[in-house]
């Protein structure tokens, strides 16, 4: 079916797996409304029909003896093809997939940099030349060997994966600041990036693409500029950002980027798919052996000897590749293209307008980071305050769930270090609370956010339900906390004992499951509802705002305040009733 490019964005919208989907909450069924897009994509349609066309053919790369080995070989080198074209790298640049995210592409490239030591590995040499060396020796070779590592800038709003991986590495890490506009502090890299007691030591510098909690961006090009400029090395994390936005490694020689790295899955389209690493092949030592070895990377073997391939890209992949991983990730990466990079980007500046004047009449809506939407994406992650206390996110999330069926996602979104500073968290109270955390057991005092995603593909009556379902929480979330029990050693909050009957979890899995869903008529009956659009929807947005109004004035109308309780006020003090009915 040939799709014409101006209906392809409704075109993309209405082949969403699972969109509009009915779920059973403890108030009814309520049709599912995604906005946990920062965590992952969804599936769509066509491409997983044209997934079990591919199928159809599927067999094992590495030959072209037989039909279906010499097409997936071409399909994976296509998609490859596709990866490398999407991020503009030319033959300079090398393509490793791995893993499923970003994560596991940034550990192979710190093993590529030999800057990864195991840490069974680190001890064992420790054990080794302290053996070898007595006392004071060891102690100077330790000082040594430290003053001899290579350093790691990184930027203020990082992801753990970018941040404490590297503190695990050989390496010493340094900090960027933020500026007083919650921007990554330009003047504060030159400097620390220029400073001359790092003059003679290997420099690198990492940094997120964009945060993942307020969606505020990096200049990458004016800091890969600033990096090569100082004779460091410039790497991205695009996880975050890459779904939304232009990525070109090789846009002139000052501001190219020495290797990227993120998360296919959160593309549309994208779930299933690998991590990818995309990087210079400068930075590799071919002289090595490559960081894993396996079939599949060697020229030769006999009884003694072992020749690796010349070809990075075929002894950095050991064993089966991620065949279909792969084919996913080009697919979303063309669907992305196909959508717009320019239109994308228009409708996320519209949406952040949007929703930024919305709720600046709402002060129990903080909403966190810099809302100029020429400085992030359509990333929020907000905060509900009551009075003196607040709401906890996890329970703002379960509300919109349980009221709304919006997905959402609530904690520290893996970005600990920023969400301090975010929430003005300094050393000594971070310590209180980490003893709060690890010596009582209580989670529930971990502080956090709520964090949605406006996606460019929600429709203007999906945005206006996703904020007004907002406001509703700011206004009436306290009123049904007697419905809920709080756990503050987990910090989960789960239905009180009445409301348990009306919930229904639906999260079986196996073969069976499958074989039921493949015989009945479930699969075809959810195709229909997922078609519902405009006006009907709109009517059922407004149903759920109602009913959800008449419960919450009915709550609030026999709502005891003696009742509420909070965590501890040396932290955040969240709410939580003491007496659930």
């Amino acid at each position: 079916m040939a799709v014409k490019d101006t209906d392809f964005w409704q075109f993309v919208r209405s082949n969403i797996i699972g969109r509009n989907k009915l779920i059973r909450t403890p108030f009814g069924e309520r049709i599912v409304t995604y906005a946990d897009y920062t965590a992952s994509g969804r599936g769509l349609d066509f491409v997983e029909h044209y997934m079990h066309y591919v199928m159809e053919e599927y067999a094992n790369t590495h030959t072209d003896d037989d039909t279906t080995g010499e097409v997936m070989t071409q399909r994976l080198h296509r998609a490859e093809h596709i990866i490398k074209e999407h991020v503009h790298a030319n033959e300079d640049y090398k393509i490793i997939e791995v893993g499923s995210g970003s994560t596991g592409a940034i550990n192979r490239l710190q093993e590529i940099l030999g800057v990864y030591i195991p840490p069974a590995t680190r001890k064992r040499l420790e054990e080794i030349y302290r053996g070898y060396f007595n006392g004071k020796d060891a102690d100077e070779f330790y000082e040594f060997y430290m003053a001899h590592r290579p350093v790691a800038f990184v930027g203020p709003y990082e992801h753990h994966s970018n941040e404490i991986t590297w503190r695990e590495c050989f390496t010493e890490v340094v900090e960027i600041h933020l500026s007083k506009t919650g921007e990554i502090d330009l003047d504060d890299l030159y400097k620390k990036v220029s400073d001359k007691k790092y003059k003679e030591r290997v420099k690198i510098g990492s940094f997120s693409a964009a945060s993942n909690v307020t969606g505020i961006v990096t200049p990458v090009y004016d800091v890969a500029g600033i990096l090569h400029e100082n004779g460091a090395y410039a790497f991205f994390d695009f996880a975050a950002s890459a779904p939304y936005v232009k990525i070109d490694v090789n846009r002139d020689k000052k501001s190219y980027f020495d290797a990227v790295f993120y998360s296919p899955h959160k593309f549309l389209g994208g779930p299933g798919s690998c991590g990818v690493l995309v990087f210079r092949k400068q930075l590799y030592h071919s002289e090595l052996p490559p960081s894993y070895s396996g079939g599949g990377t060697v020229d030769f073997v006999n009884y003694d000897l072992t020749k690796y391939s010349n070809a990075i890209e075929v002894r950095e992949k050991p064993g089966t590749p991620p065949i279909l991983q792969t084919l996913r990730a080009a697919l979303a990466m063309e669907i992305k293209d196909k959508l717009g990079i320019e239109d994308i980007k228009e409708r996320e500046n519209s949406l952040i307008r949007k929703v930024f004047d919305h709720f600046s009449g709402i002060p129990q809506v903080e909403i966190l980071g810099n809302p100029d939407p020429e400085k992030r994406i359509a990333i929020f992650s907000f905060n509900i305050k009551d009075g003196r206390s607040y709401l906890h996110p996890r329970f703002v999330i379960k509300l919109l769930n349980d009221l709304f069926g919006i997905q959402g996602r609530a904690g520290c979104a893996c970005a600990g270090p920023y969400g301090h500073r975010l929430l003005n968290i300094d050393r000594d109270k971070s310590m209180e609370i980490y003893k709060e955390i690890i010596d009582r057991g209580n989670m529930g005092v971990k502080p956090g956010w709520a964090r949605v995603n406006f996606h460019y593909l929600m429709t203007d009556e999906e945005v206006n339900f996703l904020m007004n379902a907002i406001d509703f929480v700011s206004a009436y979330g306290k009123y049904f906390l007697g419905l809920y029990a709080f756990n503050i050693k987990t910090g989960s909050w789960s239905r009180a004992e009445k409301m348990r009957d009306l919930w229904v979890d639906n999260g079986r899995f196996g073969v069976d499951e499958a074989l039921d869903v493949f015989q009945s008529s479930i699969y075809t009956e959810g195709k229909k509802k997922e078609r519902m659009d405009g006006e009907a929807l709109k009517s059922i947005y407004k149903e759920y705002l109602e009913e959800a109004g008449k419960l919450g004035r009915r709550l609030k109308s026999s709502f005891n305040e003696e009742n509420l309780r909070t965590t501890s006020r040396e932290f955040i003090p969240y709410l939580y009733c003491a007496i659930t009915p």
